[in-house]
Parts: structure tokens; C-alpha cells; sequence
């Protein structure tokens, strides 16, 4: 039987749910009121055709690291240096992926940290990842969520004073002079909207001759706007968004993109069903080559901006 003050108790938690969202925009409005200039678009090179081999130019290294169903990109530049894009679903994916490839890499520091949106899956290792090795910087949405997790990334990038920027469409991010790092959403309406899908950070990243695309959990929403923007999607590798879901990598989507190699990052057997049937056909019909981390482990490609190798785990 409830007891007849169990009402009264209801009232603490509004308060209680009132001041963890005014601590999340505080902690948003701290970090994002140093913006630093945004860099001057520049040039985009339009890929080539191009083949599986590599020469003797300074190398482009992508890991996309198996962190189950969730989401954590590490990049080398040929001048070595380093970018995360998100941060996998727990402790132990930045215990057991992301840390020992950096420190496999020889990193002393992580140069770029891209948070496409603030989802569990996409941040549950950041923590772990600031407390335990230098950031430079950090990208992300600016969107309000409000999440225990997401507060303790945004806590420790407060307290370790780390600069951070709100990505935006339009803008260069800055890694390396030999890459180019171009924003392609969200825009500021998407921000404001109560979707953190539809609001992720998306950025095409070339080297030369060859672009890859990496998406975070873009859905066709975001991907039609995009397209309507008028920017050059083209990218001869495809991180599919949001893990395979039906909801994204519509045909209109693939068609402009156009890649030759789809990466998708998915748990074994998970509860969702990714990547869709859909998609992999869609995928399929386009003639893209399919590399899955449920299937091959981490899949790293390497590319001196002329061509490029896949690498498997398995």
C-alpha cells in the first residue's frame, strides 16, 4: 500500500533534476565562452579512383577499435599527430582500446577530441580517457544532456582546463596542415533540437587524394540536410552511421557519398538488431565493401593520400 506522504517525496527530485540541468548549462556556458577564432575554411581535394596499396609517403592511420556496440575512432596524422572521435560505451573500452593504441602509437598527448554527441555509447570511456592521458582540445556539440556521464566529461574538461569549441557546419577543425578536417554538421537548429542523433558532429577528413567520412549517429534527417547544404559528402571510406541503423545510410545518402568501403561499428548479437538488413543491402547494391568490428575486430586503414590498405584483427 503507498503510504499516504509518498507524494511529498516527488517534490525533492524536481528540485533534485532542476539543479543537475542548470550545473550541465553552466558547465557548457564555462567552456564554451573562450571559443578560440574558428579556422578559415579552406580546399577540399576531391578524391580519386583509387587502389588497395600504399608508397612511400608519410602515413594516414584510422583505427576503428571494437568497443562492442558503441563508437571509438582513433586517428594518426602523417605528422603524427592525434584525434579521438568518441569514446566507446565504458571504462574498459578506454581501458582495453583506446589507451594502449595511443600508447602504442608512442602518443605523449591526444592533440583532438571529438565528441559527436553525447550518448552513452559514445562517451561512457571519456572519463577514464581524461583522467588518464593529456587532451589538447576538444570539439563538440554545446547540446544540454543530461546524464551523469556526460557531466563528469564536461567536469573534467573544466577542471583541466582544456580549450573547447563548439563544431559547427563550415568549419575547419585543425589537426595536421597535411589534412584537412571539414565540418559538415550539425548547424545550430539541429543543436537546439531535443535529438542528439540528428546532432551529431560529422566530418570529412582528407588526405590528398583519398576522404573518409565519419559520422557519429547521423539519421537521414541530418543527412538530408547536409546534402541540402551543398557540401562535397564524397569520401571513398564510410563510417555508417549510428551502427548499421535502418534509420540512417538512406540510398540518397550512399549515392552522394559514394564509397568504396562502408566501416560499421556493432556489438556481437545486440539488442537492437544492428547493423539493418537495410542498410546492408543497400550497402550491397552499391557495391561497397563491407567491414564489420562484430566480424573483424578493430579495422585499421592506412593511407599515404595517394592509396590505401585495410588491416584487420580477424
Amino acid at each position: 500500500m503507498r503510504r499516504p506522504y509518498a507524494k511529498v517525496k516527488r517534490r525533492p527530485l524536481q528540485w533534485s533534476l532542476l539543479s543537475f540541468l542548470i550545473v550541465l548549462v553552466v558547465l557548457l556556458v564555462w567552456l564554451l565562452t573562450s571559443t578560440p577564432a574558428e579556422i578559415p575554411p579552406s580546399p577540399i581535394v576531391t578524391p580519386t579512383n583509387s587502389t588497395l596499396t600504399t608508397a612511400s609517403r608519410p602515413l594516414l592511420t584510422v583505427a576503428f577499435l571494437d568497443v562492442g556496440q558503441g563508437d571509438a575512432t582513433l586517428i594518426r596524422s602523417p605528422g603524427g599527430h592525434t584525434m579521438l572521435i568518441d569514446g566507446g560505451n565504458s571504462r574498459e573500452d578506454a581501458e582495453e582500446a583506446i589507451l594502449p593504441t595511443l600508447k602504442s602509437w608512442g602518443a605523449s598527448s591526444l592533440n583532438l577530441l571529438v565528441i559527436t554527441h553525447p550518448d552513452q555509447d559514445h562517451i561512457g570511456g571519456l572519463p577514464h580517457v581524461l583522467e588518464s592521458f593529456p587532451v589538447d582540445r576538444v570539439a563538440l556539440t554545446g547540446q544540454v544532456h543530461t546524464t551523469q556521464t556526460y557531466e563528469k566529461v564536461l567536469t573534467l574538461i573544466r577542471d583541466k582546463k582544456i580549450p573547447a569549441i563548439k563544431a559547427r557546419r563550415g568549419m575547419m577543425l585543425e589537426l595536421d596542415p597535411l589534412l584537412t578536417l571539414a565540418v559538415l554538421g550539425p548547424d545550430d537548429a539541429a543543436v537546439e533540437q531535443n535529438d542528439t542523433n540528428n546532432a551529431s558532429i560529422v566530418i570529412r577528413l582528407t588526405y590528398d587524394r583519398i576522404s573518409m567520412l565519419f559520422t557519429g549517429d547521423a539519421e537521414r534527417v541530418e543527412e538530408e540536410a547536409i546534402l541540402k547544404s551543398g557540401a562535397d559528402v564524397r569520401a571513398q571510406v564510410l563510417k555508417v552511421a549510428h551502427h548499421g541503423s535502418p534509420f540512417s545510410s538512406s540510398q540518397r545518402w550512399l549515392q552522394a557519398v559514394a564509397p568504396e568501403v562502408a566501416i560499421i561499428s556493432v556489438g556481437t548479437d545486440n539488442a537492437f538488431g544492428h547493423p539493418s538488413y537495410e542498410v546492408l543491402t543497400r550497402l550491397t547494391q552499391s557495391n561497397v565493401t563491407i567491414y564489420r568490428t562484430d566480424r573483424h575486430g578493430t579495422i585499421t586503414v592506412r593511407s599515404d593520400g595517394r592509396t590505401y590498405q585495410i588491416f584487420t584483427q580477424r
